[in-house]
């Protein structure tokens, strides 16, 4: 009969051979068109809307799927204006609402938002009591940076000007952290108000790919990731912008003056060690960061099912509402 330690070290090996197929499957496919990159035109948008398509055939929810109290919505009636741009709203199903958090999902800069990851939105507003406000940010290469952060800078404003007496947290997930923080960074110096909180979800803040996690989980099969594969998002993303610049690459820049910073990542994740790297330039201006680390989770594990997924997800929703109760 086989031990405990014995089936654990089998699923390891299962899932490491998973990894490794879904690293060779894209790296294979990125080999075969990363000249798409530099020439553009019709071959690349083709490339590009095949590997969106995939990204939201895979991350569907899987298994048996609790039910989530909460439930989308339009929005506040009759705001002041209208928002600058589309967004997902999401609000709890039972229960007084309190807060607004402003959610920038990830994508590698390239996709929107997948069904998985809008059922974690939801999840999020059902487990901390508040509004949801998703912004729908233009996407690479078709826009390339700036427009994002561009996007998030007017979504954000305008919440904030919309509903200057209601707490707002700001959150975002992989990719999304990076235009988050290029965002508040930008608010911040253009004197606008920041939020009370915010909360980053295995954050990739380096674009650069300079974490030795992304060379060393590549190497490993300790992800579905790889290097080639960020390298790649990277450079549709920034179509001739150096990686390390600030707006690209927020942990090159200024971090001072921002809110209490929570951050949730994996120790197997690929860009790992962007959150650490990231935790030690926020301290090091005098801000406060709080890390939390789980052992053997995926990126952004948030989005399944899993009791660590809900540890993660209750974890958050209690770090919102102490800082909404804080501010009211």
């Amino acid at each position: 009969m086989a031990s405990r330690g014995d089936a654990k070290a089998w699923s390891l090996t299962a899932q490491t051979i998973k990894n490794r197929f879904f690293q060779w499957a894209f790296d294979r496919g990125i080999a075969r068109e990363v000249h798409l990159v530099e020439g553009g035109g019709e071959r690349l948008r083709r490339s590009v809307e095949r590997l969106r398509r995939a990204y939201l055939r895979h991350d569907r929810p899987v298994g048996p799927l609790a039910r989530v109290e909460a439930e989308a919505w339009s929005g506040p009636p009759s705001p002041p204006s209208p928002a600058p741009i589309a967004a997902t709203w999401f609000r709890p199903s039972k229960g007084e609402d309190r807060g607004f958090v402003f959610y920038v999902h990830g994508g590698s800069f390239v996709c929107e938002k997948s069904p998985r990851v809008t059922r974690m939105i939801a999840k999020l507003a059902a487990a901390a009591g508040a509004r949801v406000f998703s912004p729908d940010y233009r996407l690479a290469p078709e826009h390339p940076c700036p427009a994002g952060i561009e996007d998030v800078v007017a979504a954000w404003d305008w919440l904030a000007l919309t509903y200057p007496d209601e707490p707002l947290i700001a959150v975002a997930q992989s990719s999304g952290a990076a235009i988050l923080l290029a965002a508040l960074c930008q608010v911040r110096d253009q004197g606008g108000r920041l939020p009370e909180g915010v909360l980053l979800f295995s954050p990739w803040v380096d674009l650069s790919l300079q974490s030795w996690s992304v060379t060393a989980a590549s190497l490993a099969g300790s992800t579905p990731y790889s290097m080639a594969s960020l390298g790649v998002m990277s450079r549709l993303y920034l179509q001739g912008r150096p990686a390390t610049h600030p707006v690209a690459s927020p942990i090159f820049g200024d971090l001072s003056g921002l809110p209490p910073i929570l951050v949730h990542a994996s120790q197997t994740d690929i860009v790992f060690d962007d959150a650490k790297r990231l935790a030690d330039a926020v301290e090091a201006t005098g801000g406060e960061l709080t890390l939390r680390v789980w052992r053997g989770q995926t990126h952004v594990w948030e989005r399944t099912e899993s009791a660590e997924a809900r540890q993660s997800l209750e974890l958050a929703a209690a770090f919102i509402e102490a800082h909404v109760s804080a501010a009211a």
